[in-house]
């Protein structure tokens, strides 16, 4: 998915209502792998407008990843 779809896709769900943890949410379904899902999180919160803890802290809160700390970078996978 490139930079504009995306933001497309972020543009459309501000119009429906959705909040910064339902948009997260939604680009989280199915995706398994805490350390891919917190990179996800950090990508999409960047345009969400979020800084990258900010984003972590607001899926962490919303029961979306185990943890709000950053990726790991080259760590072992779990």
């Amino acid at each position: 998915m490139t930079t504009q779809s995306k933001s497309m896709a972020i543009a459309s769900a501000r119009e429906a209502g959705f909040s910064d943890a339902e948009i997260l949410r939604e680009v989280l379904a199915n995706v398994y792998g805490s350390n891919k899902r917190r990179e996800l999180v950090v990508e999409w919160g960047e345009l969400l407008g979020l800084e990258a803890s900010e984003a972590l802290r607001v899926a962490h809160a919303a029961g979306l990843i185990r943890s709000a700390h950053p990726p790991r970078k080259g760590g072992k996978p779990h």
